[in-house]
């Protein structure tokens, strides 16, 4: 038995968010603040019996602020399961949860509402004097609700609506007409029928080992005594009393409580004076010396020394964290509960890389459903892409978006096959920028800080490099089905920098190899524009030629030439190379930049190019525009002001009218951009913003 999908609706910061499930292993992946703890609390709601119950009764700031009015919404969060077979022991939860449908699947659903008696006050009110009640709803009007079997998907707007009405417009339902097949029937909880794990996110490990509450160490020391024979219980209470006695008989102890008692008398007088007496107070209960147990920790197994846990580095408590939760995970096993589940908040914190990996590939998968939260490149990158859900942050509510809808095995097995802990990063940007190859990763980082300065972090996307054309591969996952971010492919053109004949057969060596860029280029360009062309999240733009022929092409040629006393020693080399870096012809510039590149190599050439970058250096415009792309979700006016004051202090002939303007930098961002652009409609940022608004405005 397993959970297919968990929905949730209008709770914190998920408006309406659909999670998908499989068997085995499942990743929910996002950025800080983007909702993955309040997926888990939202599931534990279902399944968590360790979570105390009035945790069920929510507070007014657990509505999706999305919402403006809380007022006379609903809370709902359902899963649906599947493989409810009787004959493997599923009969209770099969009663509870399952479709009347003679299938194996069913529902589970916490439901947050206002209570009946408010409910039919709204209905009554809905062409009435509304507006007060609403306003004196309180938190304390509203109950919590478990179902089973509802048949009704609430992230619906029309079935939600039959049962919450329609809040912003002042419509609520008759709730004596609640259809019970949409709702469900009311049940109880099904703690005792389901095993849940939960491992929270490892903040302060030693403090939490410290605790009562929710130490894992004391979980697992509950009930033990009962496994002790008696006599040897016997014996250590009894030792226990005799070590007290002797450590309140002690005359040093009993001088203490006299000295004490003496001085109380002599502050306040013997009829107001208590009587004190010291005494050791070590439990002699065989439950609670258990509890007073401490893991102690050596660096390695091999080791004799053992310490305490604070001795350990931050990632090492972390581990033994893990491992008693993992204990205590085990144990369970052993009940008859009828299903399994292992939620892991954040298991990457203060963990060496290699061993976040090898955590990941050896959580249990068979008979247990796990659900790992995430934003490590590492455990991405090891997630099956088909058991990946995506959290995107939207303004006041989070978007959930799954890889791998409606992709075909075979193109699910090639995204996986590409997904290193590089490319993963795209699953955590709010845009991506596909490249080709070194060259492009290295010097389009170094072209935004230099002109710009920023970073692509900064602006809100990955350059994320194929080391191939093959973009298909990885780009497939940005649609509107699957991950709805923007998706910029960077590629080459690859049209010949020579003049060809126009009889293919008059070729000679050279002039065949450049026809064969050309018409692998055009190719690629066709394959690309196809694949592109219904697809609002993705767009390829393209380099006339190549990525080092196009940069000089863009007027760069001082920057290559700075550069050159790096490739070479003799200063007629220098010469003769900078005369043709100078040349106004494309097809000599073209190829020497290309000759410099290959006798460099791509990856150390553009190394070193991107030392000489500056402010003045310009962008070729198909990589300006495929920036504005991947950005144009993310970037906004106070980015653009960022921008602007970064070149005007980098340059004093920029903007002079608007530098001349009393406190231009704290200038309304909008108001700024917009005097920027108008004194200067050539420059890069009056480009870039241009290219932005376009594909906003789509």
């Amino acid at each position: 038995m397993h959970i297919t999908e968990i929905r949730i609706r209008n709770f914190r910061n998920f408006l309406k968010a659909r999670f998908a499930l499989r068997p085995g292993v499942n990743t929910l992946i996002g950025e800080n603040g983007s909702g993955k703890t309040n997926a888990f609390q939202a599931i534990r709601f279902l399944l968590d019996e360790n979570l105390s119950r009035n945790a069920l009764s929510l507070k007014d700031s657990d509505f999706c602020r999305d919402l403006g009015q809380w007022r006379g919404e609903w809370i709902v969060i359902s899963a649906d399961f599947e493989a409810l077979d009787p004959s493997d022991g599923c009969q209770m939860l099969r009663h509870t949860a399952a479709h009347m449908d003679e299938s194996n699947s069913g529902t589970y659903t916490f439901v947050f509402r206002p209570k009946k008696e408010v409910r039919q006050k709204l209905y009554e009110l809905s062409n009435g004097e509304l507006q007060s009640y609403v306003e004196s709803i309180t938190i304390d009007d509203y109950e919590p609700l478990l179902t089973g079997r509802a048949t009704g998907d609430f992230l619906d707007d029309e079935v939600y609506r039959q049962f919450a009405g329609n809040p912003q417009v002042g419509e609520y339902p008759d709730p004596d007409n609640d259809d019970q097949d949409k709702l469900g029937v009311r049940v109880g909880p099904i703690y005792q029928e389901v095993a849940c794990t939960f491992v929270r996110a490892l903040r302060d490990v030693v403090a939490e080992l410290r605790g009562y509450r929710g130490n894992p160490l004391l979980t697992l020391l509950r009930g033990m005594e009962s496994e002790i024979q008696l006599e040897d219980a016997e014996d250590i209470i009894q030792k226990v009393d005799e070590l007290n006695d002797g450590i309140s008989g002690l005359a040093e102890i009993q001088e203490l409580a006299t000295g004490i008692e003496t001085a109380l008398g002599k502050a306040v007088g013997i009829t107001y004076g208590a009587g004190i007496t010291i005494e050791s107070a070590i439990p002699n209960s065989l439950e609670k010396i258990l509890q007073r147990l401490s893991v102690l920790v050596g660096d390695q197994q091999t080791s004799s020394y053992r310490g305490e846990i604070q001795e350990q580095s931050l990632g090492g408590a972390n581990l033994i964290y893990l491992a008693l939760k993992l204990l205590e995970y085990e144990l369970k096993l052993s009940s008859d509960r009828v299903a399994h589940f292992l939620l892991i908040e954040e298991p990457e914190a203060h963990i060496h890389t290699h061993i976040q990996k090898t955590l990941f590939a050896n959580l249990p998968s068979d008979g247990t459903q796990v659900i790992v939260s995430t934003h490590s490149t590492h455990i991405s990158s090891a997630s099956r892409i088909a058991s990946v859900n995506v959290l995107a942050k939207q303004d006041d509510h989070v978007e959930v978006y799954h890889p791998a809808e409606g992709l075909t095995p075979k193109t699910i097995a090639r995204v996986e096959r590409y997904m290193d802990a590089i490319r993963s990063t795209m699953l955590f940007a709010k845009g991506v920028l596909l490249v080709e190859g070194d060259a492009e990763q290295l010097l389009i980082p170094s072209l935004l800080n230099a002109i710009f300065g920023l970073s692509p972090d900064q602006l809100g996307f990955s350059v994320v490099s194929m080391n191939s054309a093959f973009f298909e591969h990885i780009s497939v996952v940005f649609a509107t089905e699957r991950i709805r971010r923007p998706c910029a492919i960077i590629t080459d053109r690859d049209a010949p920098l020579i003049d060809l004949p126009d009889d293919p057969d008059d070729d000679d060596v050279t002039q065949a190899h450049a026809r064969a860029a050309d018409l692998s280029g055009e190719a690629r360009k066709e394959k690309l524009e196809a694949a592109t062309a219904d697809n609002p999240w993705l767009n390829a733009f393209y380099a006339d030629h190549t990525f080092e022929v196009d940069f000089i092409a863009a007027d760069n040629s001082h920057e290559v030439i700075e550069i050159l006393p790096q490739i070479y020693r003799r200063q007629s080399n220098i010469n003769t190379s900078k005369e043709r870096l100078g040349s106004n012809e494309i097809g000599v510039s073209g190829k020497e930049i290309l000759r410099l590149a290959e006798k460099k190599g791509k990856g150390w050439f553009a190394l070193i190019l991107a030392e000489v970058l500056t402010e003045q250096t310009y962008f070729p415009e198909y990589i300006l525009r495929a920036i504005a792309f991947a950005c144009h979700k993310s970037v906004t006016d106070s980015i653009f002001r960022q921008i602007g004051i970064y070149r005007m202090k980098k340059d004093d002939d920029l903007a002079p009218v608007l530098r001349g303007q009393e406190g231009y930098e704290e200038l309304d961002p909008s108001e700024f951009v917009e005097q920027y652009c108008d004194e200067m409609p050539e420059d890069a940022l009056a480009l870039f913003r241009s290219f932005v608004t376009g594909f906003q405005d789509e």
